[in-house]
């Protein structure tokens, strides 16, 4: 690791590449500028992509020993300067993972391409070195404008759909918040956990508070506002906010001051400020003390009649509760958190908000295919039910046990009244509404589906997942054209996200666009590293027309899915309807089957894909029985 790889190569993941030979890094073959200490940081993490590559490992290979120089802060420098080439976010990593206080990991799956040795040069062509010619992804450089437009005019459709919606037609009278990350002045960068914890527990604390009057803006939108330089004006401007809180933390000798400022958007105007001392010690309790009392005083300012009281959580607990929502992707991963779980609550084997965040773990688990549901969900339940028995007023084990409860009961009735329960305890949890639009939606129940995806997206304007949620919700509900802005506006935010694009794909072949539906398959491919495939499928396009590129399309996903089958769990549901589409009955049967055995997570959407994808198997009696078994409400 202390020397690079001496064979040159190029390094594929989603729509970038680096070629090593060239010492450049593209996306959509267009070149992006990167400096020479931050690219030689990527070449090595992506020679050992899901590999933690520790401070030292990286020091070794980019700094050596007689290189005089602040090395954290170079390294530092480098990883920010990384993450704005690749427009990744270090709160919510799609690419580079911050292991703190050792390392970083690549998290995303990197395709390696190794180039031929060169051969010597003729003598008369010694001292020259020009690099061979880059062949674009795609021969017409047509479809690699079209995703780039894509993403531009995403963003354009996202500001204009949500500052109107915003603005147009709030389903409420509530003020709505934002909680601006909170500055780290204490000149130590390791403290940025500290300041970042800091703003996620107060947006944590004052969403709880549950007033009907107060909107709080979730912390994934909040997030990306950390060192953006953006005016007051235009941050909430685009996170539709009538207040901005900021705040600052510093350290003075033993003391810690929290500095926090209330600001009414209108007239930029302080509307209240407080400072808050404590004396240094473990971080985490004095994150908690400070978020609750920022919290109360924040409440009692914009809502002066409010009774409600946020109260100071446990610092296990809000340390269990960050480690359910950090981005692990990997089975190790997976094991180091619920290793984690283990031995913090080991401390306090009666404090319910760890069993509702085990929960969440567990869920998102299966939804990673680290898990298999049917194992996962059975953990799930009673991990909820747990954390249930000792405070039912918990909001986020109603919302689990609601999707436990659906998953692996297909009991409706009884998602129904959790879901319910968390919401009338929590109206400001974004995820909580976007899990009941989708169930409303799965019940044909379109129009309800649709608003709680849109107060979802409210209350997480910068959230693409929320976007194509209900981009998907107003696709199947009919609403094409809707549908199409919203699945932009997601790709907009998030251009990497591959199921964006096949459900724009899904779009436009319903409006019989077909060249812009094959665009946005073959830019699926390309996300998700199958550059050879997405060139076949444009090739039979260009020669035998939308049909056939479709079936293509179809194959080569299929091939992909069961190959990813040895290595994590893939949805038996999805293989299924892919085998529908290409006239399969018997392997379709087959494993819907094993769907239900499994209890996929994607087995409620039966219904509903009843007279589309699986319209080949209505009649038969097994898809029948399927579907009985999954009691459907009339």
């Amino acid at each position: 690791m202390s020397t690079p790889n001496p064979r040159k190569a190029i390094h594929r993941f989603g729509t970038y590449e680096l070629d090593t030979r060239t010492r450049e890094l593209r996306k959509n073959g267009m070149r992006i500028r990167c400096q020479e200490q931050p690219l030689q940081v990527l070449v090595a993490l992506l020679e050992h992509p899901g590999e933690l590559l520790t401070r030292e490992d990286l020091r070794r290979r980019v700094w050596p020993e007689d290189t005089f120089v602040d090395f954290d802060h170079a390294l530092n420098t480098a990883a920010k300067k990384i993450r704005l080439a690749l427009n990744d976010e270090a709160d919510s990593p799609r690419y580079l993972e911050t292991v703190p206080r050792r390392g970083y990991r690549f998290i995303a799956p990197v395709q390696t391409e190794w180039l031929p040795e060169r051969t010597k040069s003729k003598p008369s062509e010694a001292g020259l070195d020009f690099p061979e010619p880059h062949r674009p992804l795609i021969n017409s450089r047509v479809i690699l404008m079209a995703a780039s437009l894509i993403g531009m005019l995403g963003g354009v459709y996202y500001w204009t759909n949500h500052h109107a919606h915003a603005n147009g037609i709030s389903a409420s009278d509530r003020t709505m918040l934002a909680v601006l990350p909170f500055e780290n002045l204490t000149n130590d960068p390791s403290q940025e956990f500290f300041s970042d914890g800091m703003t996620e527990e107060t947006i944590a604390q004052l969403g709880r508070l549950n007033s009907p009057r107060l909107g709080v803006i979730a912390r994934t939108s909040a997030m990306k506002y950390k060192h953006s330089g953006k005016s007051v004006r235009e941050i909430a401007r685009e996170l539709g906010s009538d207040y901005l809180l900021e705040g600052s933390i510093r350290r003075e000798g033993s003391r810690v001051r929290v500095v926090a400022q209330l600001i009414r958007v209108a007239d930029q105007s302080p509307r209240w400020s407080h400072q808050f001392e404590y004396e240094f010690g473990e971080p985490l309790y004095i994150e908690t003390d400070a978020a609750t009392d920022i919290a109360n005083l924040v409440h009692t300012a914009l809502v002066p009649e409010a009774t409600a009281r946020a109260n100071k959580g446990d610092s296990t607990d809000v340390h269990l509760r960050n480690l359910a929502e950090s981005n692990f992707r990997t089975t190790e991963g997976l094991e180091r958190v619920l290793q984690a779980f283990e031995d913090g609550m080991k401390k306090d084997p009666n404090c319910a908000p760890p069993y509702a965040a085990l929960a969440r773990v567990y869920e998102r688990g299966a939804n990673l295919g680290l898990l298999k549901p049917v194992d996962a969900y059975a953990k799930a339940t009673a991990a909820a039910q747990k954390a249930i028995e000792l405070d039912p007023s918990n909001p986020e084990a109603h919302i689990y046990l609601a999707d436990a409860l659906l998953t692996m009961n297909y009991d409706w009735a009884g998602a129904q009244t959790e879901i319910q329960k968390a919401l009338a305890l929590n109206g400001n949890d974004p995820s909580a509404h976007e899990w009941n639009g989708i169930f409303l939606e799965l019940q044909g129940r379109f129009d309800q589906g649709v608003q709680e995806l849109r107060t979802a997206s409210e209350l997480d304007p910068l959230n693409a997942e929320y976007l194509k949620s209900l981009g998907l919700v107003l696709l199947r509900a009919g609403r094409p054209v809707e549908a199409e802005a919203q699945l932009k506006a997601a790709i907009g935010l998030d251009p990497a996200t591959d199921e964006a694009h096949i459900l724009l794909a899904k779009v436009y072949e319903g409006d019989k666009r077909y060249g812009e539906a094959i665009n946005e398959a073959i830019s699926a491919f390309f996300l998700r590293g199958q550059r050879d495939q997405a060139l076949r499928i444009k090739g039979v396009y260009e020669q035998s027309g939308f049909a056939a590129a479709k079936q293509e399309a179809l194959r080569e996903h299929l091939a992909y899915m069961l190959a990813q089958r040895k290595e994590r769990y893939i949805s038996p549901y999805s293989i299924a309807a892919i085998y529908a589409s290409l006239g399969d009955r018997q392997q379709s049967l087959t494993w819907l089957e094993n769907a239900y055995e499994q209890r996929d997570v994607q087995l409620p959407c039966l219904k509903q894909a009843e007279n589309d994808a699986f319209a080949l198997l209505r009649d038969e009696p097994r898809f029948q029985a399927i579907l009985k078994n999954i009691h459907f409400p009339n």
